[in-house]
């Protein structure tokens, strides 16, 4: 891990398309910091991204007969229509 100290005002640039800028310091133990990455590159507080993670495992763990069912309805092939003398293609192409 590397550990920097920066001023307010100042960055830390990661590869070449992320930003990351100190905006305040609001007491002993806060900072206020800015993060500028492209919209493909996910940006979440860490805290936050492990209880949903949590969460999604429970819930993952927690199936019952009827949600396995539910599950396999969505897992199939999408709709597919028949138009007299038309090859069959799927519903909403």
């Amino acid at each position: 891990m590397l550990t920097l100290t920066r001023a307010v005002g100042e960055k830390i640039l990661i590869g070449d398309d992320i930003v990351i800028e100190v905006r305040a310091v609001v007491d002993s133990t806060h900072v206020r910091i800015a993060v500028e990455a492209p919209r493909q590159i996910p940006v979440h507080r860490a805290e936050h991204f492990a209880a949903v993670s949590q969460a999604n495992r429970e819930a993952a763990a927690t199936l019952t007969v009827g949600d396995e069912s539910l599950l396999q309805e969505i897992r199939r092939e999408p709709a597919t229509t028949t138009v007299e003398g038309e090859s069959k293609e799927p519903i909403g192409k």
